[in-house]
């Protein structure tokens, strides 16, 4: 069996998997929330004859080969944005207010698609295929729940991707290392004394203090990294002052601290926090600071990465595998299944054309032509786990 042979028996079922993801499409979903979604997928297992297990709203299906060999685990996520989409989609959210402008649906429907091409080989599968369904990426992340139920007990290696419009269907990109960065949430609460604005010095500027903050936080990635790492610290929200002619005594700051290094992570927090430290003394302020710990950094296992790029090279050619240069400061929860096993996670590109918007974006619209490639890429994988690909 080859990777073009999967392809092939994937562009046979390929009007199934449109079918089925404009059906996912239709049912958007916040995370652990995904109650009509979970329901469809456990229709289309059963349908399959392939045994799963439910907890919360995520699933965990087993599909047993006939002979002994490794276990290989395939993760795809289920939620949606709280995006209104744009009219006119024959398949448009019947959720108002929500969209699957991050293609989850996507996911899920080659999620499907692999468990439909294995299962109908599973006679002479040489180990056993494990699908995570994973609920809450873009919220609290399902991920770190699911590993810490067990989900990943006795996985010898695990794959996942995502769709990427950044690339046109037809190519794929990843690379061994870090793919995508740590995101940590900065909540920050400057605390001043009010006064009239005629007389300032009667009172503490929360604002002023604000302000000088927010300038000395732009030196934490420039002069405490090494201008050949990967960091951002990104400040999205500042609120304070209920009057123009009173010196406010409490400003809000919310941002993002992003790293591809955990001791670079663990010192930029450290910089963060004396920084903060620093401006309350000089300002007479107080200043609150709560750093949220979010999703881990995802560290491809190296040769598993190099196994995505020679599959994806022998189907789509050397030109349109590519090794991503820079990982992406974007979160990624695959991170916590990949910390369990061996494992890589890839882009799949599904763009019709360039430019294309970006995910996250309501006018977000995936090419469903890559759904096959995606199916032929994930089978592949398992398959050459275990020996058996060509």
């Amino acid at each position: 069996m080859t990777v073009n042979d999967l392809y092939d028996k994937a562009q046979q079922i390929a009007p199934w998997m449109v079918e089925t993801r404009r059906a996912l499409h239709r049912i958007p979903e916040n995370g652990f929330q995904e109650f009509k979604t979970q329901a469809l997928l456990m229709h289309q297992l059963t349908a399959m004859s392939i045994p799963f297990e439910t907890h919360r709203t995520w699933i965990v299906a087993d599909l047993h080969g006939a002979h002994p060999g490794p276990t290989v685990a395939l993760r795809a996520d289920m939620d949606a944005l709280p995006v209104t989409e744009p009219q006119g989609c024959p398949f448009r959210s019947t959720h108002e207010g929500w969209m699957h402008a991050c293609g989850h649906d996507m996911h899920m429907a080659i999620q499907l698609g692999v468990a439909k091409l294995l299962n109908d080989m599973k006679e002479s599968l040489h180990g056993n295929v494990r699908l995570l369904f994973q609920p809450a990426e873009e919220t609290v992340g399902g991920a770190m729940p699911m590993v810490a139920a067990g989900v990943m007990e006795g996985v010898d290696a695990v794959y996942g991707l995502h769709v990427q419009p950044y690339m046109n269907v037809g190519q794929i990109d990843t690379r061994p290392g870090c793919l995508n960065a740590s995101t940590d949430d900065l909540n920050i609460v400057v605390h001043g004394i009010a006064a009239h604005a005629a007389r300032p010095h009667q009172g503490v500027d929360a604002i002023v203090c604000a302000a000088q903050l927010i300038t000395a936080m732009q030196t934490v990635v420039s002069r405490s990294a090494s201008p050949l790492q990967n960091a951002v610290v990104s400040l999205g929200v500042i609120r304070g002052g209920d009057a123009r002619n009173i010196v406010c005594d409490r400003v809000e700051i919310k941002g993002t601290l992003r790293t591809a290094d955990p001791a670079l992570r663990a010192r930029l927090k450290q910089r963060i926090r004396e920084i903060c430290d620093g401006m309350a003394a000089t300002c007479g302020t107080t200043i609150d600071l709560e750093i949220v710990t979010g999703y881990a950094a995802l560290m491809n296992t190296p040769a598993e990465a190099e196994r995505v790029l020679r599959i994806g090279r022998q189907l789509l050619g050397t030109e349109n595998a590519a090794y991503r240069e820079y990982p992406s400061m974007g979160g990624e929860d695959f991170s916590y299944f990949v910390e369990k096993a061996p494992g890589a996670f890839w882009h799949l590109g599904c763009a019709s054309a360039q430019p294309a918007p970006t995910l996250h974006s309501r006018d977000f619209v995936p090419d469903e032509r890559c759904l096959p490639i995606g199916v032929a890429m994930q089978a592949a994988l398992v398959l050459d786990r275990m020996d058996m690909l060509d």
